[in-house]
């Protein structure tokens, strides 16, 4: 059975709220994150939070609970989290051309010292 991401939080108690809804409506879902929040108090900050996943038949249920459940006034439809290239800033190849121009500073006067 294919499961889809519908809901994904930071926040432990809307995570618990919505599974408690999820578990009276006896819909088939799948938790993950809840060992990395208890873990470290910090709302399961990783690279996924805390999400719920359902059965591919059940979203448009879980859809709507999530609506009527209030938050954000709709659901959290994410497939995937987008990763994306970390950006690297202009004064990093500032900082790498000065080091160059250090290093090259420190063997010219190393050899023409002429020791």
């Amino acid at each position: 059975m294919k499961y889809i991401d519908v809901f994904r939080t930071s926040d432990r108690n809307e995570h618990s709220i919505i599974k408690n809804l999820f578990d009276d409506e006896q819909l088939d879902y799948r938790s993950y994150g809840e060992a990395t929040d208890n873990a470290t108090n910090i709302g399961a900050l990783g690279d996924d939070g805390l999400r719920i996943e359902v059965a591919e038949s059940d979203r448009e249920k879980a859809t709507e609970i999530i609506k009527r459940s209030g938050f954000l006034g709709q659901s959290h439809n994410i497939s995937k989290p987008k990763r994306t290239k970390p950006q690297v800033g202009k004064w990093v190849f500032v900082l790498l051309a000065a080091l160059v121009v250090l290093i090259a500073i420190i063997f010219f006067v190393w050899f023409m010292s002429g020791n």
